[in-house]
């Protein structure tokens, strides 16, 4: 398997109430799992590490998914193989992990001993700047995106009013009953995920993944959100009360409550919103459009409010946006500091140790 075979999600989003990690649901420790923590700052070789490392987990053909930084989508975050057998990780800020079984199913891998802590001091005013000019910028992308959720809000309520939750309810159910097969005599599972995220690229989304993981896909575009949060939350539920594990991935806007795609990877089948937030570069095999659920006479009443308030969410996510491009290139001034103080020589011997243990 090629390393641009593997699946990638985030774990990680930048959501309106704060940096939204769901770095829970990396690991499934067991005492013949392995996991590594990776410690260090910003250009210190984290992300090369998990490259090279899964890298090595494709061509030995583990089942391995790749996730990726949302703050920075060239950058990995972490890595899954074997459903979390085996796990390495960036467990610095904002996503900072600390091992529960130590030593007996994570492993600290610390970078820090690979820099040159004096090199590093000659530039710490400049570089506690950037910090905080970057931490600054991130806030400011949570604050325009907090807006941005308020009228989405209001689009969803306007639009729920308008829908017959029965219809799409219904038509969910009947998808399912014909795509699920015979039950199974369990409780499904499910793993969370984004598939998409805020980030300084725009409104990111990972649609190879998609067809990565389905060989079917029905995509339900829906503007409001309003049905499609009625027709998910009927397919999750049927899902794992068929006795199906699922893969759920969660609006970042609302990451808590909104699940926004679903797949169902032993059956090669996947359910995807679709919306003009969303770059969807994917080719469905087939399109519900969500009006066919609505009371047209009531929608038009409220058509209006309703583009109006996607429109400036639209605006003000552009805003976001742009935040996260300067978080970006003061980011990029962090790394610049760093790597010249940085002894790769040594941060490849830790990777080669790892690789042994692999």
């Amino acid at each position: 398997m090629r390393f641009d075979e593997l699946p990638c999600f985030f774990l990680g989003a930048n959501a309106p109430k704060g940096y939204y990690s769901r770095f829970d649901q990396l690991f499934a420790a067991a005492p013949n799992g392995r996991c590594y923590l990776l410690k260090g700052g910003p250009g210190t070789g984290k992300s090369t590490v998990l490259k090279k490392t899964a890298a090595v987990l494709a061509d030995k053909n583990m089942s391995t998914e790749l996730i990726y930084c949302s703050a920075d989508t060239d950058s990995l975050d972490a890595i899954i193989a074997d459903d979390g057998k085996f796990v390495m990780a960036d467990a610095t800020l904002p996503h900072a992990v600390e091992p529960k079984y130590p030593g007996v199913y994570e492993t600290t891998v610390s970078l820090c001993d690979c820099w040159n802590e004096e090199k590093l001091k000659e530039n710490a005013e400049k570089a506690m700047c950037l910090f905080d000019e970057n931490r600054r910028l991130h806030e400011h992308a949570r604050r325009y995106m907090a807006a941005a959720a308020d009228l989405l809000e209001e689009a969803a309520k306007l639009g729920a009013n308008c829908v017959y939750p029965e219809k799409a309810a219904g038509a969910a159910a009947k998808i399912c009953a014909r795509e699920f097969g015979r039950k199974i005599r369990r409780t499904g599972t499910e793993k969370q995920r984004f598939l998409s995220a805020v980030t300084d690229k725009g409104v990111f989304f990972f649609g190879k993944t998609a067809e990565l993981l389905c060989d079917k896909i029905y995509l339900i575009e829906d503007e409001s959100g309003a049905a499609s949060r009625i027709f998910m939350s009927t397919v999750r539920k049927m899902a794992v009360d068929w006795g199906l594990d699922i893969i759920v991935c969660k609006c970042p806007v609302f990451p808590a409550e909104k699940t926004e795609h679903i797949f169902i990877p032993q059956l090669k089948l996947g359910f995807v919103t679709g919306n003009k937030r969303h770059n969807l570069d994917i080719m469905p095999y087939r399109t519900i459009h969500a009006k066919r659920f609505f009371d047209e006479k009531k929608y038009l009443r409220h058509k209006i409010k309703i583009k109006f308030a996607l429109r400036c969410a639209a605006n003000l996510i552009e805003e976001a946006v742009k935040c996260m491009k300067e978080a970006k290139e003061v980011h990029d001034e962090l790394e610049a500091l760093y790597i010249p103080a940085m002894d790769f020589s040594a941060v490849n011997k830790k990777l080669e140790e790892i690789i042994k243990d692999i």
